[in-house]
This record gives C-alpha cells, sequence and structure tokens, in this order.
C-alpha cells in the first residue's frame, strides 16, 4: 500500500509538473494584446553627449535624461508589469501602433526622432552661447504617417513638410503644433504642404482626457542647417524618441559654458524641444518620474500642463518637480535654485 501511494503521489507530481510547464509556455508565446510601459533609471546626459571642449559635471551632479522601457508584453510579462513593477502602465497595442505598423516600424520612427532631437538640442545651446548658426525653418516635416488614419487617407507621406496650417505660417513642429492646438476631434485642418499644395484633412479624438484633434501624424522640424560650429556626438544606442532634446541641450549648454548650472545638483529632465527652443510634453511622464527619482536626481524639469500635473502627482513630493515652456526658462529655473 505504501509503495501505491507513493506511485499516485510521484504521478500526481509528474502531472503537476507538466500542467505548470504547459501554463507557462502558452502564457510565455501568448501575446497579451498590451504593451507594458516601464520605468528605467535616468541616464546621465554626460555618458552620451560628447562636445569637442566641453568640461564634464562635478562628482554627485549631472543632467539626467529619462526614458521608458516599452515591452509588447506577453500574458506572463502582462502580470509581471502589472502587480510586480512600481509605476508600471499597461497600454493597448493599438494606442501605440497604428492600424497595419510593426514594432520594428515603431523602433523606427523613434530613432528618427531622436536624431532629430539631438540637431534640436546642439542648434538651440549653441545658439544661446552666442553662436552662428545658419539654419532655414523649412516648416513641419513629417517623420511618420499612421496607416488608417486621417492623414494617409489624405495622401500624406513621411517627407513631406507642411508650410502652413489652418492660416497660420508654419515654420517649425512647434508652430503646426500650437496651429493644431483649437482644433476639435472631427473637425477638419486645411494644411498647406511644400511638395503638394493645399490638403483638407479631418481628425480623430485622442485617447487623452480630454481627447485632442490628432491627423495620424508624427513631426519634426523640416529645416536645413548649415555648419554648426561645434559638431556635438551622441552615442544613445537603442534609445529613441524625441523627449530628450531638452536635457541634450542642457547638457551641452553647461558643458561648453564652464558647468555654472548645477552648482552640485543632480537635475532629470525630459521634454521635446523645438528650433525656438519651446518645450513640448511628451509620453510616459509617470514612468519617467520614477526613473528621476529611482536614479537619485533632486529636480525634475517636465514640460507645463498635464506633463507637470502628472509628474508632481506621481511624485508624492519625493523630487522637486519644475514645469518649462521653454530653454530659456529651464535655463533661468535652474540658475535660480539654491547651491547644494
Amino acid at each position: 500500500m505504501k509503495l501505491l501511494r507513493r506511485v499516485r503521489w510521484s504521478l500526481v507530481g509528474v502531472a503537476a509538473f507538466f500542467l505548470v510547464l504547459v501554463v507557462g509556455v502558452y502564457g510565455w508565446t501568448t501575446q497579451s494584446g498590451y504593451f507594458a510601459l516601464l520605468p528605467d533609471n535616468a541616464h546621465p546626459a554626460a555618458n552620451v553627449v560628447h562636445a569637442p571642449g566641453g568640461k564634464p559635471p562635478a562628482n554627485g551632479s549631472g543632467f539626467y535624461f529619462v526614458d521608458v522601457n516599452e515591452l509588447q508584453a506577453n500574458l506572463i510579462q502582462k502580470l509581471w508589469a502589472e502587480h510586480l513593477v512600481e509605476g508600471a502602465q499597461l497600454v493597448p497595442d493599438n494606442q501605440v501602433l497604428a492600424p497595419g505598423q510593426s514594432d520594428q516600424e515603431h523602433i523606427t520612427e523613434d530613432a528618427r526622432a531622436m536624431t532629430n532631437s539631438q540637431q534640436t538640442a546642439q542648434v538651440v545651446a549653441e545658439h544661446a552661447l552666442g553662436k552662428q548658426v545658419a539654419i532655414e525653418k523649412l516648416g513641419a516635416q513629417l517623420l511618420g504617417v499612421q496607416p488608417g488614419d486621417p492623414a494617409a487617407r489624405a495622401g500624406l507621406k513621411p517627407g513631406d513638410i507642411v508650410t502652413e496650417a489652418n492660416g497660420r505660417p508654419v515654420h517649425t513642429a512647434g508652430d503646426m503644433i500650437r496651429a493644431m492646438q483649437p482644433v476639435k476631434p472631427g473637425q477638419t485642418v486645411h494644411l498647406t504642404l511644400k511638395q503638394a499644395g493645399d490638403v483638407t484633412v479631418g481628425t480623430i479624438a485622442s485617447t487623452d482626457h480630454p481627447p485632442r484633434a490628432l491627423i495620424g501624424v508624427s513631426i519634426g522640424d523640416a529645416v536645413h542647417v548649415g555648419h554648426i560650429p561645434i559638431p556635438v556626438r551622441f552615442s544613445t544606442g537603442s534609445i529613441g524618441g524625441p523627449s530628450a532634446g531638452l536635457a541634450f541641450a542642457l547638457e551641452i549648454y553647461d558643458s561648453l559654458s564652464g558647468r555654472h548650472l548645477l552648482r552640485g545638483h543632480k537635475i532629470a529632465v525630459t521634454g521635446e524641444l523645438d528650433l525656438a527652443g519651446g518645450v513640448h510634453e511628451i509620453g510616459g511622464v509617470n514612468q519617467k518620474t520614477i526613473g528621476a527619482i529611482n536614479a537619485g536626481a533632486d529636480t525634475f524639469l517636465v514640460p507645463a500642463g498635464d506633463n507637470f500635473k502628472d509628474a508632481r502627482r506621481t511624485a508624492h513630493g519625493r523630487i522637486h518637480v519644475i514645469a518649462v515652456t521653454s530653454f530659456e526658462q529651464a535655463l533661468s529655473v535652474i540658475r535660480g535654485l539654491p547651491p547644494r
């Protein structure tokens, strides 16, 4: 009888092992339909921004840029992110990827935006340092057009340059963003394209609250940049997106001007930058706030508006959150911080 019981318990153990194995394989190989947005510790900008003749920050200080790890989650990763990772957010695939867009195409679009932000950061920082940078502002360039959205249905393509929106001249991406602000979801937008003339485009609602009017494009500054006096090299690796623009510009400016800004501070920064020095809102601010805190930053500069409200709510007083609308304002508020 004892032998029989041992055999039965052995069979139960084997069955349980195979059941766990099957469930594990199923969970690992089955997509959840969600992206997990995960906090990533803020990164020292001095490690990836290399300006000839620049000065490194003092020990314990520096500008830090923040990003978000995006994971197209299987069922197990979804459960892990949902229950075990502070600040993780689950977002349906269709809010990250446009219809028909692959994850690789999304990554490629983010890489273009990162390259654009690096050039913009150089121009803004060196101009603020009194360097002569020849710039011809051509308009807002479409970096990506989401399949199935109004812009794609109207025939817009990546590379098109918008020079006018709803009767307002568009010289930069910031101009187009401002021209879109009064537009309500469902209304039409009248655009003038450098290559194709006038186009009327419908709008759809974003998933924000309250919703914004979208046409289904990502944009950047269309410029012809002449000689940049101090060529800066970047080594950001696989990190993409436009949100490090302000951090890069502050790093370049401080490095080349003798490191007079930081005065012992460890400052995390996020915000998309335009050529006029304007700072625009970014995504994933809650995860970026946690990344700034986990990196030990004492101050976090974020775009004014909803980004500031969300960052301050997530911070719970653990970091000093400051709202900015421009590069010049960012310089001003940093200079106003007491030395540490």
